[in-house]
C-alpha cells in the first residue's frame, strides 16, 4: 500500500519522524480551517476557568481533546467532566480505573482548577501537540497506520516497563507488530499471556535506540499494510478496548459494565454506574 503520490508509509514514516516538528508547522499553515481554530484557541483558552466552561466551548475543546490524542472523546462530556473533576491519583478515580494513557494525562492536566490550567506555558504546549497530532491523523488518512508509527516514535522512548507499553493502546498497537501475531490475535489472549509474550519481543532498555524504535514501527507499517489499521477514533470509548486489559487484569470491558465488580473493592459499578 502506498500513501500520497505513491509513497511508501515506512518513506513516509522516515521522512516526517527525523523532523517532525518541520512538516507539522509546513502542514497547519497549508490550512485555513486547522490554523484558525489554533488562533481562536490561543484567543480564548486562558478565559476558561471552569470544567464547565471548557465542555461549553467546542472549539477550544476541540484542540485540546486532539492534543491529548482523545478527539473521539469530544461527545463523552460525562467521562471528561469526571476527569476533570476528581484527584487522578487516587485509586478510585476514573483516571486511574481506566488505565490509559491518554485519559491519565488529560485528567492530570485539568483536575485542578484552583487557577485556570490555561497558562501561558500550557497553552503553548497544547498548541504545539495540537499541531502534530492534526499533522498526524491529515497523513494517516493518505497512509493508514503511519500517525499510530509516528506517534509511536515520538513517545516509546518514554517507556521504561511493559506495562506502561499497555496502559497506553497506541503504543501497544505498534508494539505488538514485534510478537509476529497480528494485534486482533493478541487481543485474544489472556492478559497473564498479553505479558508474556510482550516481555519476550519488545527490548524495554532499547527503546531509547531510535534505530531501534523505527525498526518496530516499520514492522508495524508492514503488518499493517497486509491487515487493515480499523482502529476507532482515539479517545472514544470503543478505543479504550483496544488496550483489552488493565495492568492488574480486569478487562475495559468490565470497567465500562455498569454490573462489574471492581478489584478496589468499592462496589459493584463500572464507569457507566458513575454517571447513574
Amino acid at each position: 500500500m502506498s500513501g500520497s503520490l505513491g509513497i511508501s508509509p515506512i518513506t513516509m514514516y522516515l521522512q516526517y519522524s527525523a523532523d517532525e516538528t518541520k512538516y507539522a508547522g509546513q502542514a497547519l499553515k497549508a490550512s485555513p480551517q486547522d490554523s484558525a481554530l489554533l488562533s481562536y484557541f490561543q484567543a480564548n483558552a486562558a478565559n476558561i476557568t471552569t470544567p464547565a466552561q471548557l465542555l461549553g466551548n467546542y472549539k477550544v475543546l476541540e484542540v485540546v481533546l486532539t492534543a491529548f490524542n482523545l478527539q473521539g472523546a469530544i461527545k463523552n462530556t460525562a467521562i471528561l467532566q469526571q476527569l476533570m473533576t476528581q484527584d487522578p491519583t487516587a485509586s478510585t478515580s476514573l483516571a486511574a480505573r481506566l488505565n490509559n494513557t491518554q485519559y491519565t494525562n488529560f485528567a492530570k492536566a485539568f483536575s485542578d482548577w484552583t487557577t485556570t490550567p490555561f497558562t501561558a506555558s500550557n497553552i503553548a504546549q497544547i498548541a504545539a501537540s495540537y499541531t502534530t497530532n492534526t499533522f498526524e491523523q491529515t497523513e494517516d488518512s493518505q497512509a493508514p497506520g503511519l500517525a499510530n508509527a509516528l506517534y509511536f516514535s515520538r513517545n516509546a522512548p518514554k517507556a521504561t516497563t511493559i506495562s506502561q507499553l499497555q496502559a497506553d493502546p497506541t503504543l501497544l498497537k505498534v508494539a505488538v507488530a514485534t510478537t509476529g501475531i497480528t494485534y486482533d490475535q493478541y487481543a485474544q489472549l489472556s492478559f497473564a499471556q498479553q505479558t508474556t509474550l510482550l516481555t519476550a519481543s519488545v527490548k524495554i532498555s532499547q527503546l531509547q535506540t531510535p534505530s531501534y524504535v523505527n525498526r518496530i514501527a516499520e514492522q508495524y507499517l508492514i503488518q499493517n499494510s497486509t491487515t487493515g489499521s480499523g482502529a476507532p477514533a482515539p479517545g472514544s470509548v470503543a478505543s479504550l478496548f483496544s488496550a483489552d486489559t488493565t495492568n492488574d487484569g480486569d478487562s475495559l470491558l468490565n470497567i465500562l459494565d455498569p454490573d462489574a465488580n471492581l478489584s478496589d473493592d468499592s462496589g459493584s459499578g463500572g464507569v457507566l454506574s458513575l454517571f447513574a
